[in-house]
């Protein structure tokens, strides 16, 4: 009932755009977003971020109201029934829809089955090119491990938002039974839950597919001495690879 149409927002924005004879690059350029980004909008596809709103409707010449609305509203008044309305369309405006949130979930497990796959079969190669279950480096097993239990938990048991509290207050932790996390420098909230989420998934299941075949490169450079050059490049690179795009993701939408 009171969910914005992408299909609309997005035509008002592209009329208000060329009324105004920007660009879609001018425009971004304005709101501090990419050029991509503003295709996206005026496609249909996506919605901008609600921190957005007011710089776009300053840009494009219109209010807020106006641009929730996806109309010119000529009436300086607007009744009370109608104020509701726009407040719960404030409300829900970043919200996910169930058909954008199932699509979102099918692609996360979709990567995660993937990673698990090829990480089975790449193990199962190094068996094959001589390396036996006793030659492979406890770490390289650990950190296999550790990428797929934390990966499975965020991929199909994490919540996909957090409690209003966490919008209200700045919190830094993170508690779900006997999962915890803490992220130093980064107050979480529903803003930037759902990027850290994706950032996170992302993150593990690519170092579950590189980690293999970087032991077998390792082994290749320096066969005597593989394990410990394995931990001392593959642990910084996890840092590098997980909290990085997840702390990216965290600044960007906090």
């Amino acid at each position: 009932m009171y969910e914005i149409d992408k299909e609309r927002f997005g035509t008002f924005v592209s009329q208000l755009r060329k009324e105004q004879g920007m660009t879609q690059k001018e425009l971004s350029l304005k709101v501090f977003v990419s050029d991509k980004a503003v295709s996206k909008w005026e496609r249909g596809l996506s919605m901008p971020d609600i921190t957005v709103l007011i710089p776009l409707s300053q840009a494009l010449g219109v209010t807020v109201t106006e641009l929730l609305e996806c109309q010119r509203l000529e009436q300086a008044v607007i009744e009370s029934g109608r104020v509701e309305e726009l407040m719960h369309k404030v409300i829900t405006y970043s919200e996910e829809s169930p058909a954008e949130r199932q699509k979102r979930r099918r692609q996360e497990a979709l990567l995660f089955v993937i990673s698990l796959i090829v990480s089975v079969l790449e193990l199962l190669g190094l068996q094959g090119v001589g390396y036996s279950w006793e030659d492979i480096s406890l770490h390289l097993l650990i950190y296999e491990s550790l990428f797929f239990m934390f990966g499975g938990y965020f991929c199909f048991f994490m919540k996909d938002k957090l409690p209003e509290y966490y919008d209200e207050y700045k919190i830094d932790a993170y508690s779900d039974g006997i999962f915890r996390m803490n992220m130093p420098g980064i107050h979480f909230n529903n803003r930037n839950w759902l990027p850290i989420k994706r950032a996170a998934i992302r993150g593990m299941s690519i170092s579950a597919m590189a980690f293999p075949a970087l032991y077998f490169l390792c082994g290749l450079l320096a066969p005597t001495i593989v394990n410990s050059i394995f931990v001392f490049v593959c642990l910084p690179l996890f840092f590098i690879v997980l909290f990085g795009p997840m702390y990216a993701a965290a600044r960007k939408y906090e």
